[in-house]
């Protein structure tokens, strides 16, 4: 399934797709009008009507009134044994307003009608023959979306755990994309287009120990694969180290932290929390209950730590699984600097969580995190600007600084954490000989996907 947090929509493209009219030229073997669909809608048609380096776009909504979501090349799609050529769209993905590219709309259950555009490698819409003369080479079906899950009214408590169980190995693979925006008349431009601030890793996830009451030892560590990307250079961070980053924690089968790291001072590492925090008690949906989270992405940010509430929003499908959607609103007082301190926060880090987890067979499915923040940007050339090393001249791994503020003190001032993120807090000395005073003011988001893989 494609990131639900990052951005398809290209706006320069909508401004081509949204003008071409309603009139059918071909007919979509998939989906059938009046089909119901669910999560990844399988879009099928002729292979003979894409032309190589072509494109299809999708658009929801009444006629006049649609909405583009998304645009797919003809590469990504599978050619079958009949030429008919398979893509797929995710119906629970985000689209964004050309309006304000910051704000992201989901399309809730109901009937849709989905229109489907051909172009060519120039992005314009194909032209074919007509009745009247040429018309556009689209075609549109009506769809009912059902990804919520049935349930009966009232419907009864449901009560979420995570199962785990000694010897239960786990993977968890953590994406993240970054984006940067200028606010001008209420209105997001994306900047800083060519820095392409990125990173991933795979976190495995172990039990140890089961204890009495409920409780879990968990190892987490991450293996060489974990890399970081900025302006076109990828650095796997890890793969020289002899070291990989692991820790031990330990915690209660509701996703409650008891020790972070119980072994702090033999394995100064920071791992990200990979399971969601959930009600002691049976709740039904619009229930709400506290939250937190600590959240790091090596190379990229230090560990923060957020809190606040999360709601049970609805019961939806994901992956072909029964899940409880859960909504949490979070909060982070910590200061951040990005991109060597190209883009520094300005003001509190907030954070919209979107947890799905299979309450039937206690696992969580996907985490799907937005972290946003007022930003002071710096606009210099940074077309011209190189990856940095993702480390000081030493052999320490990422993230070991400020592992563990209450066992080893407080950050130390002008010690860089390893890598592109800075340490949370910045000291305000004012500005300096030689620094750079053309920044704006803008806004950051940090697109964060975190997928259970097995």
């Amino acid at each position: 399934m494609s990131s639900r947090c990052t951005k398809s929509v290209l706006f320069a493209a909508a401004i081509i797709i949204l003008w071409a009219g309603c009139c059918g030229a071909f007919q979509l073997i998939s989906p059938t009008q009046g089909q119901a669909v669910r999560e990844d809608v399988k879009i099928q048609l002729p292979g003979s009507v894409v032309p190589d380096g072509g494109f299809i776009s999708v658009l929801i909504g009444q006629p006049g009134q649609e909405v583009f979501v998304v645009a797919i090349g003809r590469d990504a799609a599978k050619l079958d044994s009949s030429n008919n050529l398979t893509f797929f769209w995710d119906s629970k993905a985000p689209y964004f307003e050309s309006s304000d590219p910051m704000k992201p709309h989901y399309f809730k259950d109901g009937r849709y009608d989905m229109k489907v555009q051909v172009h060519d490698s120039s992005g314009k819409v194909i032209q074919v023959d007509g009745p009247d003369g040429p018309q556009p080479d689209v075609a549109t079906v009506t769809l009912e979306l059902k990804n919520r899950v049935p349930r009966t009214n009232p419907a009864p408590g449901v009560s979420l755990v995570n199962s785990l169980a000694f010897g239960q190995v786990n993977n968890y693979r953590v994406h993240c994309d970054v984006s940067v925006f200028e606010v001008v008349n209420r209105v997001g431009l994306p900047m800083l287009g060519g820095m392409g601030l990125s990173g991933e890793a795979e976190v495995i996830q172990s039990v140890e120990d089961a204890r009495p009451g409920g409780e879990y030892l968990l190892r987490l560590r991450e293996d060489e694969k974990t890399w970081v990307s900025a302006y076109g250079v990828k650095k796997y961070i890890y793969a020289d180290q002899e070291f990989k980053p692991q820790l031990y924690r330990l915690i209660d089968k509701y996703g409650k932290v008891i020790d972070p790291n119980m072994f702090a001072k033999q394995a100064k590492y920071q791992i990200m929390d990979m399971l969601p925090t959930l009600p002691r008690q049976a709740v039904k949906e619009g229930d709400s209950w506290p939250d937190s989270m600590t959240l790091k992405i090596d190379g990229i940010t230090p560990l923060l730590k957020f809190k606040g509430s999360a709601m049970l929003d609805s019961f939806e499908w994901e992956s072909g699984r029964e899940c409880a959607k859960i909504s949490s609103m979070l909060s982070c007082d910590s200061r951040l600097s990005l991109g060597n301190g190209k883009i520094r926060s300005t003001g509190p880090l907030s954070a919209q969580v979107t947890t799905y987890f299979a309450y039937k067979t206690g696992k969580m499915l996907e985490r799907d995190i937005r972290l946003t923040f007022d930003a002071s940007i710096s606009v210099g050339d940074a077309a011209t600007e190189v990856a940095q090393p993702a480390g000081p001249p030493t052999n320490l791994p990422l993230g070991e600084d400020q592992f563990n503020e209450d066992v080893y003190g407080p950050p130390r001032a002008g010690n860089p954490i390893p890598g592109y993120g800075q340490p949370g807090v910045q000291p305000n000395t004012g500005t300096q000989p030689g620094a750079d005073t053309s920044r704006k003011k803008g806004k950051a988001e940090l697109n964060i996907v975190v997928r259970l893989e097995k």
